[in-house]
């Protein structure tokens, strides 16, 4: 792998990792507020599932980016390997 390629992995790899890091933060630092919202009942039991898919979005791409960092590949189901 060229030294370009290794380079620009890791700072994909970095910046999902900050972001990841940065929602955690945000989550712990906002957590009375956001647990207050969502008693006002309504809709706003949307928020924390929104959040959910968020954290699920951003954390799965951090993971792939890791893996294809380690340069860990799935087997595809045609590979004879």
């Amino acid at each position: 792998m060229s030294t370009q390629k290794r380079k620009t992995k890791t700072i994909k790899l970095l910046l999902w990792g900050l972001f990841v890091v940065g929602l955690y933060v945000g989550l712990y630092i906002g957590e009375k507020p956001l647990v207050h919202w969502t008693a006002q009942g309504g809709w706003t039991f949307i928020g924390p599932i929104a959040i959910a898919f968020l954290f699920s979005f951003v954390h799965g791409h951090f993971t792939g980016e890791f893996w294809d960092w380690l340069g860990i590949k799935p087997k595809l189901s045609g590979d004879k390997k």
